[in-house]
């Protein structure tokens, strides 16, 4: 290994080409399996679907691909607010309402939408 990484590879154009066309067939490139994967680690992590947006759109993600696996995907973005929440300031959730604007104001800063972050003290009410 150089000074700066790896040294290159001589390779001629077309087994460049040959080894890039693999890689798409097998799905080793391919945008929409990099964002449900990338959505599944970063939620399993404790973000919310607002964050996970910004940072594929950082990492260069089309917002069509964002936004068809937004759709797509099974996560219970309420459920998992709640566990973020329980996990940070315990079981039972408070119910004073500067309590509530302090694991409001948590969970926004971690990528959850108000109204799933809402929904946690209507489920709670039940």
């Amino acid at each position: 290994m150089g000074k700066n990484g790896p040294e290159p590879i001589d390779a001629p154009p077309e087994d460049v080409e040959n080894v890039v066309a693999w890689c798409f067939e097998n799905r080793y490139l391919d945008d929409s399996r990099f964002v449900q994967q990338f959505m599944a680690g970063r939620s399993r992590k404790g973000y919310g679907p607002a964050r996970i947006r910004q940072e594929l759109g950082q990492k260069g993600i089309a917002r069509e691909a964002i936004e068809q696996a937004m759709r797509e995907c099974e996560i219970d973005w309420v459920q998992l607010a709640r566990d973020q929440a329980l996990r940070k300031y315990g079981d039972p959730l408070p119910t004073v309402f500067a309590e509530k604007v302090k694991i409001q104001r948590f969970l926004l800063y971690r990528g959850y939408l108000m109204e799933d972050i809402q929904e946690i003290w209507r489920n709670f009410a039940d």
